[in-house]
């Protein structure tokens, strides 16, 4: 595991002469305030941490951005057509008005009918040969995906960013093969899971609306193809980004962006709670795989989730905007960021299958106040930015309803 130096602040009251005395330092170029200063010690002592502001997503060196494809990929994103069974589109699982989440536990998929926690299951009126069991992880935000692998303002890779809660696919291109081939999440029973991608894709080749926004997108001649699905779906993807937070206000130089709490939690988040070991750098993750022992659902149709190579490693999520994506963790058994913020300090597993020998060393009790929980929970509200992308279109190119079974 990496290991990373913190600060050693336990709290406010532990700030000495010697750190008020930093009034007389500048921000470090990172978080130095561009119109404003401040003599706050909490603004000092933030100061210290070198916090990095995030910087504009980049592209693949094999997906260049374009208007065509983003407007395409948007339209593939709402349309049912990539469900087997006709009934499921991508924002089934990631809406707008939920984060770009589904604000459930265990996704609802194919044959649901509802958005969000008024979803209900096997109730879309489809005859299937048995009914379709939940989806056995908790569906992610996509907002920021686009980040993904970033961890720190250096830069990162696009093509290589880690996807899906066990980093098994590479890339957004990768990542929207998925879903598509899933029985349960958008594909029933209407082919074999081989053949899913190359279904869809035959299927969009004879919608004469959706040929045209291909060409548009990637030249005439044979320009529905499933790599260019993946392309636009990417592309799209790309653009629903958040980051414009009170967090990001303050390292922009807005000091008051943070109210006192923040501040003091953003101090505990990099010092005494020991956040900031995992959740690093501008997207607050490390994208590393860790074992914490979070508990099973029992709504999972396996019963058990074992994560990578079956011990229990699940991947560092990110924490940007995360008061809008609750459910937490894989097994979305934590709807309270409090309760999130309470077990992840507390260094205790919470599944019986997961002994204190197997849980990561740096997964500890932090001995956290009340008031610093609290605090901490404030700061990270302070990484919401609800300015993203919403737009729902009005219609989509194969006439079918728009989300599918969502309404």
């Amino acid at each position: 595991m990496k290991k990373f130096i913190t600060p050693n602040f336990k709290s406010v009251a532990t700030l000495t002469v010697s750190a008020l005395a930093l009034s007389s330092l500048l921000f470090v170029t990172s978080c130095k305030p561009d119109e404003t200063e401040s003599t706050d010690p909490l603004d000092e002592a933030i100061a210290m941490m070198s916090l990095e502001k995030i910087t504009p997503v980049e592209h693949p060196a094999n997906n260049p951005s374009s208007e065509a494809k983003v407007e395409l990929g948007r339209m593939l994103f709402w349309d049912p057509i990539l469900g087997g069974e006709k009934d499921m589109a991508c924002v089934g699982c990631h809406h707008p008005d939920l984060g770009y989440g589904d604000g459930l536990d265990l996704p609802i998929g194919v044959n649901g009918s509802g958005l969000g926690p008024d979803r209900t299951e096997n109730t879309g009126g489809l005859s299937l040969a048995t009914p379709i069991e939940r989806v056995p992880r908790n569906a992610p935000s996509i907002l920021n995906t686009a980040y993904n692998g970033m961890t720190s303002a250096n830069g990162y890779d696009p093509m290589k960013s880690p996807m899906f809660w066990d980093s098994r696919s590479d890339a957004l291109e990768g990542q929207c093969q998925g879903p598509p081939t899933s029985r349960s999440e958008m594909r029933g029973d209407a082919y074999a899971a081989d053949d899913a991608i190359d279904s869809i894709v035959t299927r969009v080749a004879n919608i004469p609306a959706y040929v045209s926004l291909f060409d548009a997108a990637f030249g005439t001649g044979n320009s529905v193809t499933p790599e260019n699905f993946t392309f636009a779906m990417g592309a799209f993807e790309r653009t629903l980004v958040a980051v414009n937070s009170s967090y990001d206000k303050y390292l922009a130089g807005n000091t008051s962006a943070l109210t006192s709490d923040q501040k003091n939690g953003l101090i505990l988040f990099n010092g005494k709670a020991k956040c900031s070991k995992c959740h690093t750098g501008p997207m607050f993750s490390d994208f590393d795989m860790h074992v914490i022992g979070i508990k099973d659902n029992p709504k999972n149709p396996g019963g058990k989730d074992l994560g990578l190579d079956d011990e229990y490693k699940f991947r560092t999520p990110t924490l940007r905007n995360i008061s809008l994506t609750g459910p937490y963790t894989h097994s979305g058994m934590y709807d309270n960021l409090r309760d999130m913020v309470v077990f992840m300090s507390s260094g205790t597993s919470g599944n019986p299958d997961v002994t204190a020998s197997m849980v990561d060393t740096d997964f500890e009790d932090r001995h956290l106040t009340d008031k610093e929980v609290d605090q901490i929970v404030s700061f990270l509200e302070s990484l919401t930015d609800e300015d993203f992308d919403k737009t729902i279109p009005t219609s989509v190119p194969s006439g079918l309803k728009v989300g599918g079974s969502i309404n």
